[in-house]
């Protein structure tokens, strides 16, 4: 479970934060609210990656159990890429003042 979890934080960084997608983030901020939403929080960033790791890392079956696995585990990487944010933004930002190398 710590390596999902690992997993769907590296995929929210590298999806929503790293500087390789800025552009199609972008453009797709000015597509809708939607994306708009999307790509500007970083608890709904870390739900969504959640859901996604969970089933491609979980065998898929429709039970209660199941379900509240997987949405029990989108709100734990929701939450923990929310305090990732907030914790890790201030730190990046330093990093690039200092080195003059683009993250975000």
């Amino acid at each position: 479970m710590v390596s999902a979890i690992l997993l769907t934080l590296s995929i929210r960084f590298f999806l929503f934060d790293f500087i390789l997608f800025k552009r199609v983030r972008e453009y797709l901020k000015t597509r809708g609210y939607f994306f708009k939403k999307l790509l500007g929080c970083p608890f709904c960033q870390g739900f969504w990656c959640g859901l996604a790791v969970y089933l491609a890392t979980n065998s898929i079956s429709f039970h209660w159990q199941q379900l509240t696995s997987w949405l029990g585990f989108g709100f734990i990487t929701a939450y923990l890429g929310l305090i990732s944010a907030a914790v890790f933004y201030p730190l990046i930002q330093k990093y690039e003042e200092n080195s003059g190398i683009p993250l975000q």
